[in-house]
């Protein structure tokens, strides 16, 4: 598990197909439409809430992440 101090536009697009892949898994309520329109507040989330952390796989690409603020889950993907 990694702290992500620096969250450049690469790694946000990366977590943002983590996110969509997630959702799409266990969201199975949500339309396709619904989860168009909330994505385009994930990158937003992302950058800024004050600690992510992310897991990454053998090919250091990310697997999962979470957001935390003020010892509060925000995101768990």
């Amino acid at each position: 598990m990694i702290e992500i101090k620096e969250r450049n536009n690469k790694l946000i697009e990366q977590l943002l197909d983590v996110w969509e892949k997630s959702v799409k898994e266990t969201h199975l309520f949500l339309s396709n439409e619904e989860i168009k329109n909330i994505k385009q507040y994930v990158p937003f989330a992302l950058k800024s809430v004050p600690n992510l952390i992310i897991e990454t796989d053998e090919n250091n690409l990310p697997v999962a992440f979470m957001g935390i603020d003020n010892e509060k889950l925000e995101c768990c993907f």
